[in-house]
Formats: structure tokens, sequence, C-alpha cells
């Protein structure tokens, strides 16, 4: 029972944000009169009915069963959107899935994310209890479950499966991790870049290229001609959404007034921007080398939880370049938040407590276009590049130590220390 007491005490912050928003629904539909004005009532822009995201899904099912094509005919759709997820989704329809089931699977999805955030997250101190809290209440979480997005499911898979990987052998872990990245990327495209958790290998481009050879073949082939509709279909809105398209249209709407026009007008534009903010915080990440220790813990990918954290900084900083992805995908920044919290916890310091802020108020940024979201987005996307161009300088300098010198210590032995302690 000890034992139990000590397991489950780094996971009450969770628990409890789970539990208040629960209470806080119930009290509104008891005060409102249904769910989706009980969302409202929480600031959480609320369609009826629920869980439109898994319901894209559903009634795209319907359509196929009727003879038809969602990526080109809405009718089906309550919102009359075309279908803009990779064709995988709707093998479903095998397993008897219906419009009918859409509260039933969008209900399934929270809980697998909610189990996702609860396993994932620890806190230890007050410190860190409030930051879990405010991550797992927050503005972007709830809405990723208003909506019943399938990323839930896809972040559920990555936590999990890496947790159950790390207990393998380190050759059969990479087979491992390599097919699970190749079987969310024909889910959801974006975890591609979670390829970035093979760096740690001595021959790690060589992973990390073969891993995204992979999973891009794996994609084209479940998809086909279908992913140019996805992208088609898929909508670029400024408003509860982040990325590059909002942040330059936003920057340029408050200083440049000039520019707006070709943000809004060439879809380049904004991914070209991002590139080069990108390219400059990889840079500086890698200038920065032992020096950026003072800042941001080492991620260390031989750790599951370091090495989810570096999967999930890829995935946001691909959904950021890619242009405009609706706020709920920020969810994958509670993985980099673990590990950020893990070191509050455990290295006797507060240096990861400004990016731990950082973040959380990206989760809890505006729904709608405001300068100050988009300048935070903007900020941990820099941050992000930064964090990952800094491993990927400790990973170049790592393989050109010489290799018959065990007894000296090398540039990841020297960061170590500083890293947290995190157990699996």
């Amino acid at each position: 029972m000890q034992n139990f007491a000590c397991l489950l005490r780094p996971k009450v912050a969770a628990i409890s944000a789970i539990v208040l928003v629960v209470l806080a629904l119930g009290v509104g539909v008891h005060m409102r009169g249904s769910l989706p004005r009980a969302w409202k009532m929480l600031h959480i822009p609320a369609n009826t009915p629920l869980f439109a995201d898994t319901r894209g899904i559903t009634h795209a099912i319907d359509c196929v069963r009727h003879g038809q094509d969602p990526y080109t005919v809405s009718t089906f759709d309550p919102w009359h959107r075309l279908y803009n997820y990779p064709p995988v989704w709707l093998m479903a329809r095998h397993l008897g899935v219906t419009s009918r089931s859409s509260d039933l699977i969008g209900l399934l999805f929270a809980i697998a994310a909610i189990s996702a955030y609860i396993f994932l997250l620890n806190a230890r101190t007050f410190l860190t209890q409030a930051i879990v809290f405010l991550a797992v209440a927050s503005r972007c979480v709830l809405l990723s479950i208003e909506r019943g997005n399938s990323d839930q499911i896809v972040f559920f898979l990555l936590v999990f499966g890496f947790f159950l990987a790390w207990l393998l052998k380190p050759p059969l872990r990479s087979r491992i991790v390599g097919a699970l990245i190749a079987i969310l990327t024909v889910l959801k495209v974006y975890p591609i870049a979670a390829a970035t958790v093979f760096l740690h290998h001595r021959r790690g481009w060589r992973r990390i290229l073969t891993t995204t050879l992979v999973a891009a073949t794996a994609l084209l082939l479940t998809s086909g001609s279908r992913l140019a509709q996805v992208i088609a279909n898929t909508p670029r809105n400024p408003d509860i959404s982040f990325g590059t398209f909002p942040f330059f249209y936003a920057l340029s709407r408050h200083t440049v007034h000039a520019l707006a026009p070709l943000v809004l007008d060439h879809r380049l534009a904004s991914p070209i921007g991002a590139f080069l903010l990108g390219g400059i915080g990889i840079l500086l990440g890698m200038r920065a080398g032992d020096r950026i220790d003072r800042f941001l813990p080492a991620l260390d990918l031989t750790q599951p939880r370091g090495a989810i954290a570096t999967a999930c900084l890829s995935i946001f900083c691909l959904a950021f370049t890619a242009g405009a992805s609706f706020d709920y995908r920020l969810i994958y920044l509670t993985g980099a938040l673990a590990w950020l919290v893990e070191d509050l916890d455990h290295s006797g310091t507060k240096r990861s407590l400004a990016a731990t802020l950082l973040i959380l108020v990206l989760l809890w940024k505006p729904f709608w276009l405001s300068f100050t979201g988009e300048l935070v987005d903007g900020m941990v996307f820099l941050m992000s590049m930064a964090w990952l161009g800094n491993a990927l300088f400790c990973t170049q300098k790592e393989s050109q130590q010489p290799s018959r010198l065990p007894a000296q210590s090398t540039h990841r032995n020297r960061r170590s220390s500083a890293s947290p302690i995190v157990g699996s």
C-alpha cells in the first residue's frame, strides 16, 4: 500500500486537474443544460454536436459506405468539410465504425490522451505540481478533448510505445521505435519528425534517414495520391491555430503592414520564413555548446522521457513550419514539459523554469489571433530549434571523440551530471 502511495504521489497534480475539469463540466451541464454550453463556460469553443474532429472521420466513413469520395464530397459532414486525414482512418469501417460511433470514439481518444498525461507527467514539489496542473488543464489540452482530435491517440501511442521500447535491448529497441514512427506517420504525417530520437547513435544520421525513408514510403503506399488532397483540404486559419502562418501574419499586422498581403497571398512565404528562423535557432543551439546547460537540460536520448521530449519537440517544430496547425496539436509540448519538470525536481536548480513557463503560456494562449500569443509561439519554436540544435552539436562532438580512450570524459558525460535522473 505504501509503495502504491509513493507511485501515486507524483501523479496527484495531473489527476487533480482532470478531476477538477470533469467537476466543472458537470456543474456547467447542470447550470446550462448541455455539455457544449458547459465547455463554453470554460472558454473552450465547443461545437454541436461534440467531437467535431472525430466526426470528420466517422462521417467520412459514412460517405465511403454510400459509394462516394469524402475527399471531394462534403455532404455527409455536419459542417460540410472535406475529409483531410490519411485514408488509413477510413479502414475503421471494417470494424463496424460509422457516424453513430462518434461519441464513443471521441471519448476513447480523450481517455487515451489523459492516461498518457498522467503516466508521463511526474511532479514532486509544489512548483512542479502547479506546472503540471496548469498544463493538463490548459486550453489547448481541453480543446483537443472537446474536438476529439486523433492527435490524442497518436500522442498516447508515442508515449507508451517509447516506454515499452525502452524495456528492450538497444538493437531491438531501435527497430521497434523505427516501426512505431512509421505507423504514427501513416496515421498523422507529423510524427515523421520523431526520427530525431536516433541522434544519440554513433551513426545517428544514417538511422534518421533510414527511418524517415521507411516512414515516408509507408505513408505514400497507404495514402498514395490522396496525400495531395489531404494537404489541399487542410484549412489554413489564423484563429485557433499556431504556426508560421499566424505567426508572420500577426507580426506583419502589428509591424510592417505591407507584408500582411504577402503572407496571405503566398503560401510559401511563411514556411520560408520559418526555415530561416529555425536555421537561426539551430545555429544558436550549436554555438551555445555547454553554456546552454544554464538554461535547458540536455536532451538525454538514452532515457524514455528524454527521447519523448526530443520527438515531441521535433513534431511541434514540423507542425509550426508546415503553416497553420490547430492549437490542439500543441499537446505534443507536454512531452517536452515532462522533461523540464523532471529537471526542476531533480537538478536542484531553477534553470528550466523560464522554458517551462514559456511553454505554459503557449498552452494557455488565446484561441483568436493575437500578437502576444503568436510572439510566444515563435519564441517556443526558436527555443525548440536551439534545443534540438544543441543536441545535434553534442552528438557530432561525441562521435568525434576517440573510441579507444574510454577513460577520457566525453562531452555527453560532462553534460549528464546536469541532466535529470529519470526513472522509466
